[in-house]
């Protein structure tokens, strides 16, 4: 758990440095930094979970998402 706590901090840092870089720009990007934004809070809340449950917690369980290239195609009717 201590690895992915890590990898979720260094991608919030990451975040936070792109953000900064964007909006320092001449003409920032609004939504690029909207959606780095919205990205930056959705770590937050999940490093804020984990420091609270994750003392009772004996191992994370990580889901990855199928990509759309990855997800079968229903024939359709």
């Amino acid at each position: 758990m201590d690895q992915f706590m890590k990898s979720l901090t260094t991608r919030h840092s990451l975040i936070e440095e792109e953000i900064s870089s964007e909006q320092t720009r001449p003409n920032p990007d609004r939504t690029r930094v909207l959606a780095l934004k919205k990205m930056k809070l959705r770590l937050r809340d999940q490093i804020e979970y984990l420091r609270r449950e994750g003392a009772d917690m004996a191992r994370v369980v990580v889901v990855r998402r199928k990509r759309w290239a990855e997800m079968p195609l229903k024939p359709a009717r």
